[in-house]
């Protein structure tokens, strides 16, 4: 079970977009795919849950429900989405963080609940996609200790790029000893602003060159069309410019090892 968080303690920067994008071109592929919503404005549950669920990722954090018992099947405008399911959340799990934040080990709360997949067959997923809020506070550090793998979504801002470093040392502090792998994926790329991005390229292949993915997602209008439908843009318009981009990125995602 692969575990991939994608995380930048940056708003703005689509990181829910290439979340419940790269999941359910995944699940398209056939792969088993569960994505957690970590973020309480909820934004991937808004997308996949077509009626309020019974479950939220809280009740799992707090105790209160098996994380077995809150995957659901995942729901698009036309309806159930083979082989994608997903872990809601809610503005209360804002709430429920802070109730956590006290507890021993309390950034382990996730790594430890997954593991309950692992261990009853029918929820063995080939892929788990963590989507998680613009804070690097008790629920993104769930998200990072349950990784091995991270997503880093970058805009073409400076403050996106020079937060990396203080990430990175996060990431680093929270898996302690254990190994990781990243890959920073520009995105709202604009071929058009050719000074801007040089500059981010000079500073990206002078200190990330290794860890820069091949792709990089357009800013396009198919893409704001789509979250403005509440749509994955493979739903939306599959033959469009972006779904190009979010499987070149799947195919990177599939043959990261």
């Amino acid at each position: 079970m692969e575990i991939i968080t994608i995380i930048n303690q940056k708003g703005g920067v689509g990181k829910t977009t290439i979340a419940t994008n790269v999941a359910y071109s995944l699940a398209q592929r056939r792969k088993r795919t569960l994505i957690i919503d970590l973020d309480p404005q909820a934004h991937s549950t808004l997308l996949f849950m077509g009626n309020p669920p019974q479950h939220y990722i809280q009740d799992c954090l707090s105790g209160s429900c098996s994380i077995v018992n809150a995957a659901y099947k995942a729901i698009d405008a036309k309806g159930p989405v083979d082989n994608l399911e997903i872990l809601p959340s809610s503005i209360k799990l804002a709430v429920v963080a802070e109730q956590v934040s006290g507890r021993v080990h309390r950034e382990k709360i996730l790594s430890r609940l997954l593991k309950l997949f692992k261990q009853n067959p029918p929820f063995d997923f080939d892929y788990v996609i963590i989507d998680c809020p613009p804070t690097l506070g008790v629920l993104a550090l769930n998200g990072i200790c349950a990784a091995n793998k991270y997503i880093i979504p970058i805009d073409s801002s400076r403050y996106a790029i020079e937060g990396m470093k203080d990430l990175l040392a996060v990431i680093s502090e929270a898996k302690e000893d254990e190994p990781y792998k990243y890959i920073i994926v520009k995105n709202k790329y604009d071929s058009r602003t050719s000074v801007t991005n040089n500059y981010i390229d000079e500073i990206l292949f002078k200190e990330f060159l290794k860890n820069v993915a091949k792709t990089s997602i357009r800013r396009l209008e198919a893409i704001n069309q789509s979250q403005i439908n509440g749509e994955p843009i493979f739903s939306f318009d599959a033959k469009s410019k972006a779904s190009e981009d979010f499987n070149a990125l799947t195919e990177e995602v599939l043959n990261w090892r």
